[in-house]
């Protein structure tokens, strides 16, 4: 018979296509007669017409394995393997004959595997349950007929199926982990720009009410400030390039929300420099809170982001609900992020009650007004 799977690209499986024949009376609407039509158009290619015949013929034998069998073989052709595979079911269940059984099983295998490949690229998951699944109707296959040389064949071709996926899977999931460690750092690095961003705030605040203006000291101080910002607008910039290279694809909507509060935040940064530059620490105090607004948006992002990845519930986390739980060894790591994460909100919880109190303070009229000129 053949062997009836290759290997390589092309995993397609053919099926056991012997066409059956029902017993009877040969009379112009028997059984017999309508599976006869269906196999000629069958072999013609012409699926559907098949079809017609083979639903006839089962209205009139509704128990019949074998109208059963050529069902799944045309649905098979039609590459409708879901229903094919109803049909060698059908058939195998209904088959008092050890042969026929065995290539219903074998058929439920092929139809299985693939729907398989089908799902590769999209369900890597489905895909490899599906290829495990044909590994099953094989075997029953070959415990139906020991001789059945085929069914032995595809098994190990299928378990070669399902090793190649395992080791797809394996270094998604090492990529991922490598990906979540990185975004961690990025995290930290965004919760250290912040303070920085917040520090320069606070000298700015600090310099635009001093009561010395314009004096050596009170210029080295503001040139400070003006070269910290500075920095702060290159560790904005190179965060944004890393938080970007991390998905070279397609990027996660909290990631794509970060990354633009990250470039607002730089726009709002670069104002705050030419004020600084324009000896004007008053409005760079303004601009950059406005810039530490954006940050703390692009940290709530990313941070909500994690919670959402590691439980939070919906979207992916409801298409995997039936996937293996968090080893033991994993959940330090998961408890640590959510410490950092607890840390990091707290951050963005404290600065909005210190910018909620300063903005008070300005309000009340405590920020100095009288100018030096």
């Amino acid at each position: 018979m053949g062997r009836k799977l290759l290997m390589g690209a092309a995993l397609g499986a053919v099926i056991s296509a012997v066409l059956l024949f029902v017993t009877g009376t040969a009379t112009a609407d028997s059984a017999g007669k309508l599976v006869s039509r269906g196999n000629r158009s069958y072999e013609k290619g012409d699926y559907e017409k098949a079809v017609e015949y083979y639903e006839k013929a089962s209205v009139r034998e509704p128990e019949s394995p074998m109208i059963a069998f050529n069902l799944g073989n045309v649905y098979y052709r039609k590459q409708e393997f879901d229903k094919a595979r109803d049909y060698f079911e059908e058939a195998a269940l209904r088959a008092r004959d050890l042969s026929l059984e065995a290539r219903a099983w074998y058929n439920m295998g092929n139809s299985v595997f693939n729907e398989g490949g089908r799902q590769t690229d999209s369900d890597i998951e489905k895909a490899l349950k599906l290829y495990e699944e044909s590994v099953r109707f094989y075997s029953t296959a070959l415990q139906k007929d020991p001789g059945f040389d085929d069914a032995a064949y595809n098994i190990e071709v299928a378990r070669l199926v399902i090793k190649d996926l395992l080791d797809r899977i394996r270094k998604q999931q090492e990529q991922q982990k490598a990906q979540q460690e990185e975004m961690k750092e990025a995290v930290d690095s965004l919760v250290a720009l912040i303070e920085r961003e917040r520090d320069v705030v606070d000298r700015s605040d600090s310099l635009d009410n001093s009561g010395s203006k314009y004096t050596d000291q009170w210029l080295n101080r503001l040139g400070a400030v003006e070269r910290k910002q500075g920095g702060i607008i290159e560790g904005t910039d190179r965060l944004m390039g890393r938080i970007g290279s991390l998905f070279p694809d397609e990027q996660p909507p909290q990631v794509t929300g970060a990354l633009s509060h990250l470039d607002t935040s730089i726009t709002n940064q670069d104002d705050a420099m030419r004020d600084f530059e324009a000896k004007a620490p008053g409005k760079g105090w303004e601009d950059g809170e406005k810039a530490l607004e954006q940050m703390e948006k692009a940290l709530e992002a990313l941070t909500k982001g994690n919670q959402d990845q590691q439980g939070g519930g919906g979207g992916q986390q409801e298409q995997q609900e039936q996937q293996e739980q968090p080893r033991p060894q994993d959940q330090p790591r998961q408890k640590e992020q959510m410490k950092r994460d607890e840390e990091a909100k707290d951050i963005l919880d404290e600065e909005k009650e210190n910018r909620r109190k300063r903005a008070k303070a300005a309000r009340e009229g405590y920020r100095s007004v009288d100018k030096d000129w």
